[in-house]
This record gives C-alpha cells, structure tokens and sequence, in this order.
C-alpha cells in the first residue's frame, strides 16, 4: 500500500506489486497513481494464481508495466514446452465485453 512504501527507510526506485495483498481494488489503483506521482518503476509479482486471479494479474500488468519484468505471464508460458507462435512480450492488452481478466 502507499503507507507501506511510505515507511521504508528509503525512497524505491521499483515496487513489486502483488494485487491480492491489497486488500481493495482503490488501494491497488491508489498505488500505482502514488508509484507513477513519485516515479517508482512497479513491476508484476504472482502468487501462484489460476484461473480468475492469473488473469486479472496480467490484465493489470499489462495496462500499468507492460515493459517491466514480471512473473504473470500467460498459463502456456510456463509449460516445460511452449507451443510454438506465443507472442513476445510486451504483450497487448485484449479486453473482454464483460468482467476484468485476460482476454
């Protein structure tokens, strides 16, 4: 949260941001407003997600640190052999008419 950047001993030049730490999708949206005000560099960090949680992460990573270094990348990425023809990376967002995930 902004008052957990706040109370570092030192201003940080990037922030690993985990979504589902918090708490509110304001507080979230408040930090990456608090990160671009102070130009702190967020970058995307997992929790193990699947299924709605992964996709909304990447979604998110994707709008707000597309050229950072992440961990949320597509399902297919982590296969002990991607199938041939996935995008490189940064990849576009692909919003769907309904709900916040991946497209």
């Amino acid at each position: 949260s902004v008052e957990d950047i706040e109370a570092l001993p030192w201003e940080p030049r990037s922030i690993n941001i985990k979504p589902s730490r918090f708490g509110s999708l304001r507080r979230l949206c408040d930090t990456y407003d608090y990160c671009e005000e102070k130009g702190i560099e967020p970058y995307g960090g997992g929790q193990f997600e699947l299924g709605p949680g992964r996709g909304q992460i990447q979604y998110l990573a994707s709008l707000f640190h597309p050229h950072a270094p992440n961990d949320v990348a597509p399902g297919d990425y982590n296969l002990y052999e991607p199938r041939a023809g996935l995008p490189r990376s940064p990849l576009e967002p692909q919003p769907e008419p309904t709900g916040f995930r991946w497209g």
